[in-house]
Parts: C-alpha cells; structure tokens; sequence
C-alpha cells in the first residue's frame, strides 16, 4: 500500500507523542530438498559488533539506509537495551559479506536508555524489528515487563532509536495485574510484520491465559494473530501451534511462534520455535516454518476464549523442517526478512538469524535459505 496510507494508519493508531574470526566466516552448503535449500550458515564475529553483542531476536533490512537491522533481547541485563545497524552486501555468487555493526541504544519518550526490571520503570524485552513502509522510522515490540507492571508494547522510533509513539492494542492483549487473564509473561509479541495492504500484524508467541494451556509434548495450543488497519476495528486469527516435537530429558518444553515474514495480504511465513531442556538444564531448540493462509479464517477478536478447540484456524502448510537439514540443530530461530527480491529462476531467499542466549559456546548466526519457486503464493 502506498506510503501515504500507512502514515494515516499510525496517524490512528499512534497513541499520542507522550557494536575474532573472519565477518564472513565459513559456510556451508546443503540440500534439503529439492525445494527447499540451506544455502550459507554463517557465524558472526561478536568483535565486529560490541562486547554485549547477542540474544539477536529480529531481523530485518532497511532499504532506505541499505543497512541491516538485529535487535537484541538483553534486558539492560548484559547491555542497554539495543540494536544494531550492519551492512551486509554479496559477491558474485551471492556469498554474504559482512560489515562492521554500529550499536543503538533504544530510548524512551524522555529520551532515557530502558532499565533492568525491578526499578519501578518500564523495562523492556525486545522482540522482533520492522521498517515502516515510507521509510520514515522503524517498528519494534518488548514483550513486556511483568516486575513493573507494564505490558508488552509496539514502538515507533526514529533511527537513533528514539521513542516517537506506540500502538494502541487491542484490549485483550495487555497486562492484567491479577494475571488471570491476557498475556503471559514471556509468551507476547514475538512476531511483527506490515501486509501488502499496509495492515500491521502482531504473532503472539504463546496462547493468551483464557485461551488456554500453551503447547506442550502432544498438546497443541491456538494463539492470535492481530491485525492492526487504519480507520477499521483490530481484527484477530487463530493459528494452531504443533505439539512440543522432541520433548527432551529436562522439566521444561515448549513451542511457540518466533517471527513472522509477510507474503501479501493473506500468506505469510511463520517460525515456530520450539525448547526443550536436556539433562543438564539447556535447552536445545527444533524449528519448524510454515506457510499460513489466513483468507478462510474467521475474526475472532470478540470471542472470549479459543479454549473449546473448535475454532477455525488459519491453514498452515510445512515448508521445513530445519532438523532435516544437514548441520542441524540451528539452535534458537528468531528473525527472517527477505534478501533481496526474487530470483531469476522464481526463487525467494531468506535471511535467517538465531538467538545464541548470550552462551559463548553457541555463536550468532545468520542463516541463507532458498525456497524454489511455486512453493510459495
């Protein structure tokens, strides 16, 4: 849609103004399917960035900047709430080649850096990061701070990541105090993306509390996904998560929606992510992406509870599982956008990038797949 509209739906929707080894380091190439294909998996070097870099959980390009932007989860815990600025460009043979990063430090309206939970102020857990479609600032979610009382929350920031604004949500996904209804904590806005009709699109990671008990080893649970257009009332879409896939050896398993890449109006990708913790505590991580139709599925923003396991949900169709792939596993999927437009043989690429949780072991990286054409709309 163009430009002009998507600044009328923030003039609606805006609630009021109130920075080792080599960048590009080795690579691998495999084949999945004949669909589908890991084309590069690609470490990044944390020195190229900042000594608090990691926990990158969004991903997406900037056209306008023609700079790529990873925010980080931290929690003002290792760092000031943050995300980066990177450029990435590609050789002849589209291998990836990566640049230096320049860290953002998010603020809030007063122009301060977020706190850790526990002050009294709002903390923030960042999520997942978008471009505006007119390119005149950028998009990012925080699931939330339950330690002082502050739900999860979209935010409109300029690109020194300064808080301009915030979406007005719908009333069923914000914080109740007594929780015994809305969101979980931790289970919120992991997934955000704009439509071709300039609608914003919310995933919520787990189910709301009255939609019942969230997905667990042979227990599927439903989650909303929110649609957010101007001059119209939000409309909401149940999705079905899988059951946990691989249940593990430890206490803790779980599945749940990690980001969520737009295709038109109606398809859009979705990354389910599922944990499952091993023996010793860790968890080890499955991912799946699939491929949603929400054209059929009825609005389900007034129904009270999704709870009775009949509603309709949008169809889902799976494009990969990422444990087929040879190199598995990937550890924890977070962040998608497109690199590039499609190709000459129909193709589309995608950019991919886990959540190393902060763990020396485990690296950031950054994930090249290709999917042929005719798989997708």
């Amino acid at each position: 849609m163009a430009a002009r509209v998507w600044c009328a739906v923030l003039t609606c929707a805006l609630a009021a103004i109130i920075p080792g080894v080599p960048a590009q380091a080795e690579e691998e190439t495999a084949t999945a399917t004949p669909a589908v294909r890991l084309e590069q998996r690609i470490p990044l070097d944390p020195t190229r960035f900042d000594a608090q870099f990691g926990g990158i959980s969004g991903l997406a390009y900037d056209r306008w900047a023609r700079r790529w932007l990873m925010i980080s989860d931290d929690r003002s815990g290792h760092g000031p709430a943050r995300f980066y600025r990177v450029r990435i460009s590609q050789d002849r043979r589209q291998r990836l080649k990566i640049g230096k990063g320049k860290r953002v430090i998010l603020t809030d309206r007063a122009g301060l850096p977020f706190p850790a939970p526990g002050t009294g102020r709002e903390a923030v857990d960042p999520e997942a990061i978008r471009v505006m479609p007119d390119g005149t600032g950028l998009l990012w979610t925080s699931e939330g701070d339950v330690v002082d009382g502050f739900g999860p929350a979209v935010l409109r920031i300029d690109r020194q990541g300064r808080e301009q604004g915030r979406i007005i949500l719908p009333a069923n996904l914000r914080l109740d105090p007594g929780q015994s209804s809305g969101i979980r904590d931790n289970a919120t806005f992991e997934g955000l993306d704009i439509t071709s009709d300039g609608a914003l699109w919310i995933a919520m990671e787990g189910p709301l509390i009255e939609d019942g008990l969230p997905a667990a080893p042979g227990r599927t649970a439903p989650v909303r996904f929110s649609r957010l257009m101007d001059g119209a009332p939000a409309r909401q879409y149940a999705y079905r998560l899988d059951a946990v896939p691989v249940r593990g050896q430890g206490a803790v398993a779980d599945n749940g929606v990690s980001e969520i890449l737009a295709l038109d109006d109606r398809h859009m990708l979705v990354m389910e992510r599922s944990g499952a913790t091993d023996a010793a505590g860790r968890f080890q991580f499955h991912n799946r992406l699939y491929l949603a139709d929400f054209g059929a599925a009825p609005d389900v923003a007034q129904m009270a509870s999704l709870s009775a396991g009949t509603v309709a949900a949008a169809q889902k169709t799976l494009i990969l599982d990422f444990d087929s792939l040879p190199g598995a596993p990937f550890g924890n999927l977070e962040g998608m956008d497109w690199l590039g437009g499609m190709q000459p043989d129909g193709s589309r690429r995608l950019l991919i990038v886990n959540d190393n949780g902060f763990e020396a072991d485990r690296p950031t990286e950054l994930l090249v797949v290709t999917i042929a054409a005719g798989l997708l709309p």
